[in-house]
């Protein structure tokens, strides 16, 4: 049956940003918002806030949700969707800024395909922040979500959207992430168990104001998205070809470690150091589309140095697959809860669950 665009409904949006600190970046992503929200609500949660909002709030129209202490992003997005009324939630991180154009975007797919149940996009190429580890962080993003499939299992809810019913009928973010992790690919992994459609459009683009320093992006690849996303791919079977778990990456992984082993083991046998080489090329060859990528945006030099970064990455994800793994097992298979480790087995998704931590809400009385 063929919908016309016309005879659809457009839904009504209600945009649900968490807030800590930082309010140079929450000014500007709700500057960038202003012009999206013809019909819509715009929500903040501020999530056990260290920079008063309030007089910014109030400047955008917007509602508050407060909670009064830090709970993470997960309580926090949970509490500003079950105040809002919109057909469709849409998520914006508070360093995240949104162009018309990608709004527009979303609201066609939502208005011409319904069967669509959740959809987002990738941070575009332009980082704000100018340093290096910056910019090959964001735009090693907006890589991955650039060459994956349209047809999604995750979601990002950087600035990713998703029908309120939908996301009401699984749930909602698992709370007990109670810090910025894989929340949100959890939501994804269930919306696509509940047999629900998500759409990666990298039109859908945005500009990340974060600034990354080495520390933050090893500490982030490892404990905040590496070891806890692993323990996910084992729960929900979900190690496909696709996203950063391309085969390719896999091998780049495998050879990583080849030549860390070569180059210390070259200690006792020289001969092995010859290997080093052969084995770097190969992590090259595997790494090349990050290679052309970062050679056509940012130049030789700067493509030198995101290889590097690459091979630190992929020494991150071998590390995290191992911790994870073990982790997952001893839950699993010994039911014995480790640091770092998820529950062995997801909350009860089958009843929807909002903001259920202790905290009292508040709406500010700011109409939308």
């Amino acid at each position: 049956m063929v919908i016309r665009a016309s005879a659809v409904r457009t839904p009504r949006f209600s945009f649900v940003v968490p807030f800590r600190h930082n309010l140079p970046h929450l000014t500007q992503c709700l500057e960038a918002l202003a012009p999206c929200r013809t019909d819509s609500e715009l929500i903040i949660v501020t999530d056990g806030e260290v920079d008063d909002c309030q007089a910014l709030a109030a400047r955008h129209r917007a509602r508050i949700v407060a909670l009064p202490e830090a709970c993470g992003p997960a309580v926090a997005r949970n509490a500003g969707a079950a105040e809002a009324v919109g057909d469709v939630l849409v998520f914006v991180d508070a360093d995240v800024v949104v162009t018309r154009a990608s709004f527009s975007r979303l609201a066609k797919i939502f208005r011409r395909q319904p069967d669509v149940a959740a959809a987002f996009g990738a941070y575009d190429e332009h980082p704000a922040e100018p340093d290096f580890v910056s910019q090959y962080k964001n735009l090693s993003h907006s890589l991955i979500h650039r060459t994956s499939a349209s047809r999604a299992r995750t979601f990002w809810a950087g600035f990713g959207a998703v029908r309120r019913n939908a996301f009401h009928s699984v749930g909602g973010f698992d709370e007990r992430f109670d810090r910025p992790s894989v929340e949100d690919i959890d939501l994804g992994y269930r919306l696509n168990a509940a047999g629900y459609t998500i759409r990666l459009d990298s039109m859908l683009s945005a500009s990340h104001l974060k600034r990354w320093t080495l520390r933050s992006s090893i500490v982030s690849d490892i404990v905040d998205r590496g070891i806890p996303w692993t323990q996910l791919i084992w729960r929900y079977g979900a190690l496909a070809d696709d996203l950063n778990l391309r085969r390719e990456y896999r091998w780049a992984v495998l050879l990583a470690y080849l030549t860390v082993a070569c180059a210390v083991a070259a200690a006792r046998d020289p001969r092995l150091l010859a290997m080093v080489p052969l084995l770097l090329c190969g992590s090259m060859v595997l790494n090349r589309r990050h290679c052309d990528f970062f050679y056509r945006k940012r130049g030789a030099g700067f493509a030198a140095g995101a290889w590097m970064m690459r091979f630190v990455h992929d020494l991150c994800n071998g590390f995290s697959f191992a911790a994870g793994t073990l982790l997952f097992v001893a839950a699993q298979y010994f039911d014995v809860q480790l640091p770092g480790g998820l529950p062995a087995a997801s909350w009860n998704a089958t009843q929807p669950r909002v903001a259920s931590r202790a905290f009292e809400s508040t709406v500010e009385p700011t109409s939308v």
